[in-house]
């Protein structure tokens, strides 16, 4: 009995309530104001918490991940347009839960081109996708949506060989030896236009890149493919590999000795004399200098020139004759300029007075 009571009591508090709210509205215009005030305030916090109240939000400079680049190199194919120009100005537009307005990121979206789905050469459309977020909406619509790109044959040309340029100049007293290169054959592989033409790859020695010591030495230089008419080929679409993987310089092995110079035209001596009736008019000797490398021990040692003669008989010579004069090695692994010496004499006849009669 004594609920029942009570409920009579409560509607009739609340009543009362509503008739002095009533009377207020109606005859305190601040109230009013404060009540809107109040109302839009909870509108929003009610919109705010749903998720299916969203609001358009555009991204300017979208990243685009590009993928599928491998498969396509597997089906013998290779986009040769500049994606990175294409894809350069993309802007999303994204239906963003009100909530997730002010954190929504373009990263979210993942837009992207996947190059997989190219299926032959020539000039081929792809269109731009996007995955839709849970968190953050989904995009409805892309600018671009697609792209038009070159694409060709990919192929792979094996046993490209490697040579190595040296210096044009090396440093006084200081001798190099062939360099060897490794690896000496290479791959290459890219765009049927730019690869067909390739015939080899070089690598050049510069002088001040080489520690000038004596004994072998080891270093690296930077490759350059060539076609056929000596010229560069140059293209981030090609790359170099061997045994599978991919490189863009090479090792170099050389060997390095001091050396030391000696003028030829000291050391050659003649003896006896030339037929009667005939002179020497010239002594011609070819080269006029010899270097020798060798360990700094053996040059340590060395005065002159090793020859195995420095003395020529011209005994009665009457025409110009030419002697080959051997040049000796003064150690196994020492190396000659030149190992023989052209000695040139030239002789003349005596010219002789008529008397008259």
């Amino acid at each position: 009995m004594s609920e029942n009571r009570k409920k009579p009591d409560i509607l009739k508090y609340l009543k009362g309530l509503g008739g002095v709210l009533r009377h207020l509205l109606l005859h305190n215009g601040w109230l009013k104001a404060i009540a809107i005030l109040i109302s839009i305030v909870l509108w929003a916090g009610l919109i705010s918490q749903d998720e299916t109240v969203t609001r358009d939000k555009t991204f300017q400079n979208v990243p685009v991940t590009v993928t599928g680049s491998e498969t396509l190199k597997s089906n013998s194919l290779i986009v040769v347009s500049d994606l990175n120009e294409l894809l350069d100005n993309v802007s999303i537009v994204a239906a963003v839960p009100q909530k997730q307005f002010e954190r929504a990121e373009a990263s979210a979206y993942n837009v992207r081109v996947d190059l997989s789905r190219i299926k032959g050469t020539g000039e081929q459309e792809i269109k731009l996708q996007s995955t839709n977020s849970t968190t953050y909406g989904r995009v409805t619509s892309t600018n671009p949506s697609a792209v038009t790109v070159e694409v060709e044959d990919y192929i792979i040309r094996q046993r490209i060989p490697v040579t190595v340029v040296p210096p044009e100049e090396i440093p006084e007293g200081w001798y190099m030896s062939t360099p060897s290169v490794d690896p000496a054959l290479i791959a290459v592989s890219g765009p049927r236009s730019l690869v067909q033409n390739i015939s080899r790859a070089r690598a050049f020695l510069k002088a001040e890149d080489i520690e000038w010591k004596e004994g072998q030495i080891v270093t690296s230089s930077e490759l350059f493919l060539y076609n056929s008419m000596q010229e560069t080929v140059q293209s981030p679409l090609i790359s170099m590999t061997s045994s599978n993987l991919t490189i863009d310089s090479v090792l170099i092995e050389l060997n390095i000795l001091p050396s030391v110079t000696f003028d030829t035209t000291d050391l050659i001596q003649t003896s006896g004399n030339v037929a009667e009736g005939y002179h020497i008019s010239d002594i011609r000797i070819s080269p006029e200098k010899v270097t020798v490398a060798a360990r700094s021990e053996v040059l340590d040692q060395m005065t002159e020139l090793p020859l195995e003669r420095n003395t020529i008989n011209i005994r009665d010579l009457k025409e110009t004759t030419q002697f080959q004069l051997k040049v000796q090695k003064p150690s196994e692994d020492a190396v000659l300029s030149n190992d023989t010496i052209t000695v040139t004499i030239e002789i003349e006849a005596e010219e002789t007075e008529e008397t008259e009669p």
